[in-house]
């Protein structure tokens, strides 16, 4: 029998009510706890502020008879559920048998904790058919992605699939983008905007810049986020790097073999690797400016990339392709489409001297977009919920 593990006996119940259960909320996540701070990460440290909080990671690509729980922060607690069979994302049955392997041992884990699950949120597609068999008050969908969109063509029927079940199991359907609300299936309560966010205080202007970019000619051109073919524009910079030698495109993040390959013989664009997230701002403070190259019109622009606010944090002038995200925010962000507009607008933006009245708006507007912005705005949209 597959069961989960605790690093504690008992959980701190610091939300708890006089002699009654405590008040959960189960987060189903796509993305794993270790994965870094997004906006799962984020959103399930604002819940923590009136709930016991459950963040479950997606299962495993191995089988994996034992399960995990241990407390990582206060009111907060990470689940790596069994996982009973693999290629689960690809096989419908897999996928079955994994979420109710992985219900069944968190369901025998709450129950030893007097645990009632008010919210059960969803941010993974597949995860659709845990909120039949794990009780809760309500359920909550929170779309950032169309999953469907990152993977094969033969697999997309079943991504859609687990998409339309997610949305019509819920009570609350949230969206990370205007641009998303047309795009998920006429199912369900209509969708909620809830932006993305930054965390301001991490995303500083003063502080230290990172050594590796000392010896970088400039100006620095900054990028920071994944260098592949889903939404990151290679063809674009690589024409903006090419008319414009004397600039260093300084690009920041994971790549793969087909988004580097545009890039490929620039003297002038600089591929630094990943970072790890407590070093993300001292990479961008050497920046003269940050950039968003992302592609539009493709499978994935309806993205509400993070990273703007966060480069708005450290008071950085933004250029950006004209995402439907972004387009409100034309007073601190330049909006540019193709390469000749583009470097249009980053050299604009280099001549722009670096006023600390333009830092402070921009920062302003990050911090009006902060995540505890976003859950001060989450919490009124649940107090609409069942209990």
């Amino acid at each position: 029998m597959t069961d989960l593990t605790s690093t504690r006996h008992r959980p701190a119940r610091s939300h708890a009510t006089p002699g009654g259960p405590v008040p959960w909320v189960v987060i189903f996540s796509a993305t794993p706890w270790a994965g870094g701070a997004h906006r799962q990460h984020a959103l399930a440290r604002e819940l923590a502020a009136d709930h016991e909080v459950l963040f479950v990671d997606p299962p495993g690509q191995r089988p994996r008879w034992r399960g995990t729980v241990r407390q990582v922060e206060r009111a907060l607690w990470h689940a790596v559920p069994p996982t009973a069979a693999p290629l689960g994302r690809h096989l419908p049955p897999a996928n079955d048998v994994n979420r109710r392997v992985a219900v069944a041992a968190l369901r025998r884990w709450l129950r030893d904790r007097a645990g009632a699950v008010r919210l059960l949120w969803l941010d993974e597609d597949l995860a659709a058919s845990c909120a039949a068999r794990l009780p809760a008050a309500a359920v909550v969908y929170d779309a950032t992605d169309l999953d469907w969109t990152f993977t094969r063509w033969w697999n997309r029927r079943h991504l859609r699939g687990s998409l339309t079940r997610a949305v019509a199991a819920a009570d609350l359907v949230l969206v990370s983008s205007a641009a998303l609300p047309a795009r998920m299936p006429p199912v369900g309560p209509a969708p909620v905007v809830l932006p993305n966010g930054c965390d301001p205080e991490h995303f500083t202007p003063h502080g230290p810049t990172a050594p590796e970019t000392a010896g970088l000619d400039r100006p620095l051109i900054g990028y920071c986020g994944a260098v592949d073919t889903r939404a990151f524009d290679g063809d674009l910079v690589a024409a903006v790097a090419r008319a414009h030698p004397d600039w260093t495109f300084l690009l920041v993040g994971p790549s793969t073999r087909a988004g580097r390959a545009p890039l490929r013989g620039l003297r002038n664009v600089v591929l630094a690797g990943p970072a790890p997230y407590a070093d993300v701002p001292a990479w961008l403070r050497a920046c003269d400016v940050a950039v968003i190259p992302y592609r539009v019109g493709a499978l994935v622009d309806y993205v509400h990339p993070k990273k703007c606010y966060e480069y708005l944090a450290l008071g950085k002038p933004v250029v950006a392709t004209p995402l439907p995200a972004l387009r409100t925010l034309t007073d601190v962000v330049r909006l540019a489409a193709g390469p000749a507009a583009f470097a249009a607008e980053v050299a604009a933006a280099l001549r722009q001297p670096a006023r600390p009245a333009d830092v402070a708006r921009r920062r302003a507007v990050a911090v009006g977009n902060s995540w505890p912005a976003r859950g001060r705005a989450l919490r009124d949209l649940l107090r609409g919920l069942p209990r």
